[in-house]
């Protein structure tokens, strides 16, 4: 998980393998300040025996896969940075 990024990254070669293809293109600033585009899909995602749809972005090959907060929203959850672990929480209605 990355509490730093807003979408879930992974590797576009597992996403290709999964039978994910792209379907449309996103710009992203990166820490150092350079805007990059990234090709993005929805796609189905399953976390502790519950599924969503998210959007994912297609990494590059070998890049770690992450879990971003636009996916853990979705999941109701948030990082633990103590535990190192996902807790719930409830959605706000305000």
């Amino acid at each position: 998980m990355d509490t730093g990024a807003s979408y879930t990254w992974v590797p576009g070669p597992l996403l290709a393998r999964l039978g994910v293809r792209p379907a449309f293109r996103f710009p992203f600033l990166l820490a150092d300040g350079r805007q990059i585009e990234r090709e993005m899909a929805e796609t189905r995602v399953r976390l502790d025996g519950q599924e969503r749809t998210t959007l994912v972005v297609f990494g590059d090959e070998g890049t770690q896969p992450l879990l971003g907060s636009y996916t853990m929203e979705g999941f109701g959850v948030a990082p633990d940075p103590v535990n190192r672990r996902l807790i719930p929480v409830p959605g706000l209605l305000m």
